[in-house]
């Protein structure tokens, strides 16, 4: 069994997700390097995210991977300053706003079971609208939206009553009203970093993971260069490892070289 943590969710729900390790983040950083939201998104929902996680629970546990296996901060350059912002902080502030929205509406003696969106990018507001659908029950009959493909969602879809559209407008317009925007990062003057918001309930959250995940391509392809023919030549753990735990070995490499030229200067005195 590969390694995995426990992560809790806003909403209470407790998942397993396993390690994030390097040759996942080199497809990453490709997806992100590209500006390609929809691939990165099928990416994250193919590797570390259940089906019937809602767009916040997605967020929340993104968010929770970067920190724990690429690294627990975000460096800002501010006036030729590094400012660090910890991932921790963000994740509290998702939990406390959290809101729990699901309702159950009837029309036409259908009954129709609405949360919020289970989507990590949507390409236009029909996928949107879908994605709030949790269940249809239907006489005696109830049909999970998580348990079914996306052909069977649509055709599903097309024979509701168009009157119950209606109702999946509002509902998003509920949400937005409810989880519109929230503040990721605070204002601070002294500092010079700006507040931060961010709608939870648009494609702005794939596009903000992107830039928390993404590094410089060339960059990382040096580092596997330099990794496994210097650090450990020959080797291809690279690819097992998680980023965090590469950088770790990657500054105790450099320690160790430090050292020895710290020593060989002093010999040669």
């Amino acid at each position: 069994m590969a390694f995995n943590v426990e992560v809790v969710l806003p909403s209470g729900r407790k998942l397993r997700v396993e390690e994030l390790k390097n040759r996942d983040y080199l497809d990453i950083v490709k997806f992100c390097s590209n500006k390609d939201m929809v691939g990165l998104a099928k990416f994250f929902d193919d590797t570390f995210i259940d089906q019937d996680l809602n767009i916040i629970e997605r967020f929340y546990l993104l968010l929770y991977i970067r920190m724990l296996f690429i690294e627990p901060d975000i460096t800002f350059n501010i006036d030729q300053r590094d400012v660090k912002i910890d991932i921790a902080t963000m994740l509290n502030k998702i939990e406390q706003s959290y809101i729990d929205l699901e309702r159950t509406i009837v029309e036409g003696g259908i009954e129709v079971t609405l949360d919020l969106p289970k989507v990590s990018f949507f390409e236009n507001i029909d996928d949107l609208y879908l994605s709030t659908i949790s269940s249809i029950k239907v006489g005696g009959e109830v049909i999970s939206f998580a348990d079914i493909s996306d052909e069977e969602k649509v055709e599903i879809i097309n024979n509701l009553p168009a009157t119950i559209f209606k109702h999946f407008q509002n509902f998003v317009q509920t949400i937005q009203d409810n989880l519109l925007d929230v503040a990721l990062i605070e204002e601070n003057k002294s500092l010079g970093v700006e507040a931060l918001e961010i709608n939870i309930v648009s494609n702005g959250v794939m596009h903000f993971i992107s830039m928390l995940y993404n590094t410089d391509l060339e960059g990382f392809y040096n580092l596997i260069y330099n990794f496994q023919n210097t650090i450990l030549p020959g080797s291809n753990l690279f690819f097992e490892l998680s980023p965090i735990e590469t950088q770790i070995i990657l500054n105790a490499h450099q320690k160790r070289v430090a050292e020895e030229n710290e020593r060989l200067q002093k010999q040669q005195q």
